[in-house]
């Protein structure tokens, strides 16, 4: 059967491959932001990075740094994941669909089911399927 839908196959891989893009950034924007915080630090002055935040405007060096770098890690981690599940939501929708027109397909009798695989099939072991 021939592939259909070829245009949502590739938006599926642009989306997959935007979200590695955006996880790959995400990781460099928090060791930039770690960087920025140690110097800062050794600058003794109160890190820019935290300056709007209530509460921790004080904060100085490297703490600052980690702490907004592994925010930045933490919602470019959540960014690449729901970016990515889209591309495999587009996927799945294609996966139904192929399936779907299969079935339809060997149950209106216009084609052969094929045999099942020759070895290595659950049929065709000894056991009660329990034993590890």
């Amino acid at each position: 059967m021939t592939k259909r839908f070829r245009m949502l196959r590739f938006v599926s891989l642009l989306y997959k491959v935007i979200a590695w893009i955006a996880l790959l950034m995400a990781v460099l924007a928090a060791i930039l932001v770690v960087v920025v915080g140690a110097i800062q630090g050794r600058a003794g002055a109160p890190s820019p990075l935290l300056a709007p935040v209530p509460g921790l405007n004080r904060a100085s060096g490297l703490f600052s740094g980690l702490l907004v770098g592994g925010l930045v890690l933490l919602v470019g981690l959540l960014q690449f994941v729901f970016i990515f599940a889209v591309g495999e939501a587009i996927q799945l929708a294609l996966a139904i669909e192929d399936n779907t027109r299969k079935s339809a397909y060997y149950l209106s009798g216009e084609g052969a089911i094929p045999a099942p695989p020759a070895g290595g099939s659950w049929e065709e072991s000894s056991g009660s399927g329990t034993e590890l």
